[in-house]
């Protein structure tokens, strides 16, 4: 991954050779306002002259010298973006001046730091009542706090730039020189950095994160860069997070170019993500602002390109000051990607008149979000993300992995009349879509009536068999009496409490046919299209094996499915009668 980032950074190519890339300060495009300390010298004596409030300018950010270092002290330079203005001040401003206070220094350096902290601390109730009355506020303002002297800013101050380049080479370069061969640029012998924290993805006291031991002189065995690579990763990561980042349904992730490609490629791949940042793997179609991801989804643009490239996603999760990574899928060719896009467009002809929205990665996640929808927090993020990895990679898996979270929602829709057709139908296209695009193996094959296999075969994905078949017939009879019942009693559906709440089992289901076929007859409602669905769904059960060799999931997951789709089954059955009944008559 280290790698991949570092391509990004030499693509985008920002570095001044002529500067020392490990000093360049950081340069956020999203601070709005500048608040400045201002201190001017009147000969040997310094005085505090009040607070400037000026526009933030990107173009000269660089003088403000702002890089960040410890998330509870100061920064490498004195500036930081403004929070609580007691806390910022104090922790950020003030600190970094107390901190060179015992540093050797030039007497007349020294001199100028010692009185600047003097003065903050004895205005420092004047400077936060000023700060906290006078400073913009408001949806996407960000203010940073600096200081300046006789108009001046830290960068154009020598001691102020003199500290700030000790306190980085200090921290990333350290006493003692380590030399090796460089695992960014493959150099041998060169200088290497003690620590690269330019991606916090271990800690320092943990053993298993440190070779060596426990020895944190020894850290820099984990990933050797040289000093002249670790700009160049530093702003291959800058880019990333400005560009590359993207939500995917209440979790983060990066897209990144992969290296297998040439330079030349990466190069124009990296302009190219860049016109595509506002969009996301989600399938989603809908503002940013309603919805986890953005309109018209990133597929169409990475599909077009041929195989010479691919491409990683990385999720992860801040957790204070790391990143921890959730998930990293390698080597994602636009081939797959095509694959991807071409079955969601199959998937949507193909259930157009059934339900009327695009299909998204929502028909996964409403699913495998939480176990109980009381939890806070959620639980199934893990189980979320393994699926999407399958899906990207084109990995087998089981649908029994997923079928306990999708009939759990299920049945608490169906309990509690609560959307249990889209709920029941999300979860049918979701599972169809696994079955289209390769993830889980099927045999199609057809066992019934010419005729109502033609009707269902467009929703049969996954049906290879003659008792899933069976149940989704019997689901279908099913709902048709209940919809008689529902016009018959006045919106009562007793015959639901025979479902048992969709928890029932095979001894349950071997007579339920039969009691559908009854109540039928018994309202005088027992047509045509009853009696094939009824024989069909008999005939392919007493096909079938005595044991049928499914969970009570799986069971209830067809037997609902069926239900919901009851209306395209009778309707399709209805044309193909009028049809047959029409050729007669020519």
């Amino acid at each position: 991954m280290l790698y991949d980032v570092y391509r990004v950074g030499k693509a985008i190519g920002n570095l001044d050779n002529d500067s020392d890339g490990l000093l360049i300060p950081e340069t956020p495009k999203d601070i709005t306002n500048v608040i400045s300390l201002c201190f001017e010298k009147r000969g040997e004596e310094v005085i505090y002259s009040g607070v400037d409030i000026t526009d933030y300018n990107v173009d000269i950010a660089h003088k403000y010298l702002l890089r960040k270092a410890s998330s509870n002290g100061a920064n490498y330079g004195p500036s930081a973006q403004l929070t609580e203005v007691n806390k910022t001040l104090t922790k950020k401003i003030a600190a970094w001046f107390r901190d060179l206070q015992s540093e050797k220094s030039e007497e007349n350096g020294q001199t100028l730091i010692s009185q600047i902290y003097r003065l903050i601390n004895d205005n420092q109730e004047e400077i936060e009542a000023y700060i906290s009355q006078n400073m913009p506020k408001g949806k996407g303002i960000k203010n940073l706090l600096t200081v300046k002297v006789d108009g001046k800013f830290p960068a154009e101050i020598e001691i102020f730039y003199k500290a700030y380049s000790d306190k980085i080479r200090k921290k990333l370069v350290g006493e003692e020189s380590c030399r090796g061969t460089c695992c960014l640029c493959g150099e041998k012998n060169v200088d290497l950095l003690p620590k690269v924290d330019v991606f916090k993805f271990y800690t320092l006291d943990k053993p298993g994160f440190i070779s060596g031991g426990f020895s944190e002189k020894d850290i820099w065995r984990n990933c050797p860069v040289c000093i002249s690579c670790e700009p160049i990763l530093r702003e291959g990561k800058k880019y990333m997070l400005d560009h590359l980042g993207f939500n995917f349904y209440g979790l983060s992730y990066y897209l990144i170019p992969s290296s297998t490609c040439g330079q030349d490629a990466q190069d124009f791949l990296v302009d190219k993500l860049e016109n595509i940042s506002n969009k996301s793997f989600s399938f989603k179609e809908g503002e940013a602002k309603k919805t986890d991801s953005l309109s018209d989804d990133i597929f169409d643009a990475l599909a077009e390109y041929g195989d010479v490239n691919s491409f990683r996603i990385i999720f992860f999760k801040k957790e204070n000051s790391a990143e921890r990574i959730l998930l990293d899928i390698k080597d994602i060719f636009p081939s797959r990607f095509r694959e991807l896009y071409s079955a969601k467009y199959k998937i949507e002809e193909i259930y157009n008149g059934v339900i009327n929205e695009k299909f998204n990665f929502s028909y996964f996640r409403e699913f495998l979000r939480k176990t109980d929808n009381k939890m806070r927090d959620n639980d199934l993020d893990n189980n979320f993300l393994s699926l999407t990895k399958d899906i990207f990679t084109g990995e087998k898996l089981s649908v029994n992995t997923l079928l306990p979270h999708y009939m759990r929602n299920v049945r608490y829709a169906f309990v509690n009349d609560d959307r249990f057709y889209a709920t029941t139908l999300r979860a049918w296209i979701g599972i169809n879509y696994l079955y289209e695009i390769g993830c889980i193996n099927y045999g199609r094959k057809d066992f019934m009536d010419e005729k109502l296999q033609e009707v269902l075969g467009p929703y049969s994905s996954g049906l290879d068999t003659n008792i899933k078949k069976a149940l989704v017939l019997t689901g279908a009879l099913v709902k048709k009496v209940m919809n008689i019942q529902y016009k018959e009693l006045n919106g009562s559906t007793p015959f639901e409490a025979r479902l048992k709440g969709l928890r029932m089992r095979q001894n349950d289901v071997q007579g339920l046919i039969k009691e559908a076929e009854n109540k039928m007859m018994e309202y005088k409602r027992f047509s045509k299209s009853s009696d094939l669905i009824a024989k069909t769904a008999f005939k392919l059960i007493f096909e079938a094996e005595p044991k049928w060799g499914l969970s009570t999931d799986e069971i209830n997951f067809y037997i609902a499915g069926g239900m919901t789709l009851s209306k395209e089954l009778y309707d399709g059955l209805e044309d193909k009668t009028k049809e047959k009944s029409e050729e007669g008559k020519e």
